[in-house]
């Protein structure tokens, strides 16, 4: 007969019991527990409930010890093993083998290496060292660990874990290097690693509201021709100097014009769905992880070689270092690519990710798991990673995805950790209420924002009422640049930092954690979104560039998405994630085509640096507004230094001037006495 009953350790005196309906009708009056001797342990049947095809039953065993092995046997001694599940989640579990130290994954010198793991519900634990396997030694707090003499440098690895009853083999998850299509680990000498930097921290950004993030995909920056690079969609692309495509900067040399302080790059860690020996056969933006600390290996020049990526990468955030660009990662430590593949799972079963009160596992990502960050391995793991990655690469910031799943204490433990490496690290993330199974007021979110001392927030209320909704379903809404002028002195709270929300309650708590956009990878770009709302063609340009100015002349912190800068479409896609180069590739003729936008945003960002009022930490000094309904005319003035005034409406308008205006449709500007302001025309004037 086929073995019909699985036992689950989920609590440390409960053990749950499904037998299945095949068998005997599922019906068992006794059950027993036998230790690695045999000897019985007496069960208590709680109570038992049938389901679907089996019946449930809640059982109560005392003694039960977490280092040991056991059988649940029924009346008839049919015997199976008792497979660790919840209780891996219990206070006990976490007590008895929380692990302080930081020394897991390998430690490498010429002479030896030692592999170090935490598998707490292993009972053997091999290490697979190029095809040779040695056995590993159990030590403290569920770790296993193993010296071995001689130089292992480039050696490729992995494990053999013994849990549950049975053997798995994985990567090892806290490994650095990778051959290809996360293959294998691989040992490298990690003072190389240490050594190929050769620039620090960008130290140009004293303060938050400094910082002008510009937000960028790897592969779409340069794989067109256009880009005028040769190592097209690569890490070293990026920083090839003086490309150009018909006398027009591109690449790093756009950067630079521009006047960005940091590119924000979407994910380069490894992922799951790209092929890295191919990776032409297909596209992804990469909110798949499979190794955290790991480059991308399809934009290295030599996948083959696991120090490639690593170089390649480093050698990328030193260019953009040495150009005085900061590099912020976008992290995803919310999910992972497939939860029963990846190591976490692989290594301890249940352990790394959240599950509901009824044991299913919580999906707030939408992606088929949550990682359970309030674990304190788990929670360990997240922040032995940002220590990499700032440590290795010198990377100056982390947006989180879907910060929401993560909780407070882990993210304020992240900020901590990144300010005492770099004070000025910038750490922000989605703050949206994520439904996954944690209490609201543990979520990360930006309705916790005040438990979050040091965490910024993307800005979706500043989003929507200057573009209008960017969800699919709301693709003709729009927003204040786009003719919504119902509630026009709102703006005033907008460009002030966002203190409010539109039901006058707190929103944020200063300036600085408002990141004010109104495009990114997200939903279509801003411009696509203006061409949805059939917006006149003669009005078109003249939209996007007041979207651009109230990013800009913001309190808070501005994040523009590449190539929002010169009119950039995605033919209308709301989420092109793996709709390939044609559709997501940065295309260098639309710089030529919409030259007046890209000159438009670089005199904004120059006028933004110029003036500190703009870039206000705090709400100390409030701002003044003035709406004019019959010529629908706004007026926004900061501390009586610097004036806005834009006309939203469709006639033109003479307005006096006290100062000289700065800045206009054109851009800078030096203008005294009177002026016309035309329709669709913002303007910056300076009272000093």
């Amino acid at each position: 007969m086929n073995q019909t009953i699985t036992a689950y350790w989920d609590e440390k005196n409960h053990i749950r019991a499904q037998v299945s309906l095949d068998y005997y009708e599922g019906r068992v009056e006794k059950f027993q527990i036998l230790d690695c001797n045999n000897q019985p342990i007496d069960v208590e049947i709680v109570s038992e409930e049938e389901k679907d095809d089996k019946v449930d039953y809640n059982l109560k065993v005392m003694g039960l010890d977490l280092d040991k092995d056991y059988h649940l046997v029924d009346e008839r001694f049919l015997k199976v093993p008792l497979q660790y599940r919840f209780v891996v989640k219990s206070k006990e579990f976490e007590d008895k083998y929380d692990y302080k130290s930081d020394d897991l994954g390998f430690l490498y010198t010429k002479d030896n290496t030692t592999f170090k793991i935490w598998a707490p519900t292993a009972r053997r634990v091999l290490l697979d060292l190029n095809s040779k396997l040695y056995s590993m030694v159990a030590q403290n707090n569920g770790t296993f660990s193993l010296s071995l003499e001689g130089d292992f440098e480039g050696a490729s690895y992995q494990y053999l874990i013994y849990r549950n009853g049975q053997w798995v083999e994985t990567i090892d998850p806290y490994g650095i290097a990778s051959s290809e299509n996360h293959g294998r680990s691989v040992v490298l000498d990690q003072n190389k690693i240490l050594n190929h930097r050769k620039y620090g921290y960008i130290d140009e950004i004293k303060n938050k509201t400094d910082a002008i993030i510009y937000e960028m995909h790897v592969r779409d920056f340069t794989i067109d021709d256009s880009s005028g690079v040769n190592n097209k969609g690569k890490y070293l692309g990026l920083i090839e100097k003086k490309s150009h495509y018909k006398n027009y900067k591109t690449g790093l040399s756009h950067l630079i014009e521009l006047g960005i302080s940091h590119v924000q790059l979407m994910p380069i860690y490894d992922f799951g769905s790209v092929d890295e020996k191919n990776p032409e056969r297909f596209y992804n933006w990469g909110y798949d992880p499979v190794q955290y600390n790991v480059p991308e290996g399809s934009y290295a020049t030599k996948v083959s070689d696991p120090y490639s990526r690593i170089f390649d990468l480093i050698e990328m955030i030193d260019g953009l270092h040495e150009a005085s660009i900061g590099v912020i990662m976008d992290v995803v430590y919310n999910h992972v690519f497939d939860r029963f593949s990846s190591s976490f799972e692989k290594v301890v079963p249940y352990y790394y990710f959240r599950f509901d009160e009824d044991g299913h596992i919580s999906n707030g990502s939408f992606c088929g798991n949550d990682f359970d960050s309030t674990m304190s391995m788990a929670r360990k793991y997240i922040l032995y990673s940002i220590k990499h990655w700032m440590t290795y690469y010198g990377v100056d910031g982390f947006r989180f995805d879907l910060m929401g799943i993560l909780d407070i204490e882990t993210m304020n433990a992240i900020a901590d950790l990144a300010e005492n490496i770099n004070p000025q690290t910038l750490i922000y993330g989605e703050g949206w209420n994520m439904p996954t199974a944690l209490k609201d007021d543990h979520k990360a979110m930006m309705f916790n924002q005040d438990k979050l001392p040091k965490i910024s927030h993307f800005n979706d209320l500043f989003r929507d009422f200057i573009k209008g909704d960017s969800m699919e379903s709301g693709e003709k809404d729009k927003g204040f640049c786009l003719g919504n002028l119902d509630k026009p002195l709102f703006m005033k709270n907008l460009i002030g930092g966002s203190k409010v929300n539109l039901n006058g309650d707190l929103f944020f708590d200063a300036p600085w954690k408002s990141i004010n956009y109104v495009s990114c990878h997200d939903n279509q770009t801003a411009f696509d979104k203006i061409l949805a709302c059939d917006i006149p063609k003669n009005q078109q340009k003249k939209r996007h560039k007041l979207m651009l100015a109230f990013v800009l002349l913001a309190r808070g912190i501005p994040f523009i998405h590449s190539g929002q800068e010169f009119c950039r479409s995605k033919n209308g896609l709301h989420n092109s994630y793996r709709s390939g180069d044609e559709i997501n590739k940065i295309t260098w003729s639309d710089k030529i085509k919409h030259e007046d936008v890209f000159k438009y945003a670089i005199d904004l960002i120059a006028l933004r640096k110029d003036f500190s009022t703009i870039k206000s930490l705090d709400y100390k000094n409030d701002l003044k507004a003035d709406w004019k309904e019959n010529q629908k005319i706004l007026t926004v003035t900061y501390e009586d230094d610097l004036i806005i005034i834009v006309n939203m409406g469709p006639n033109a308008y003479n307005i006096e001037n006290n100062g000289r205006i700065i800045f206009n449709k054109d851009g800078k500007c030096y203008i005294k006495g009177e002026y016309t302001l035309e329709s669709l025309e913002l303007i910056v004037i300076n009272m000093n």
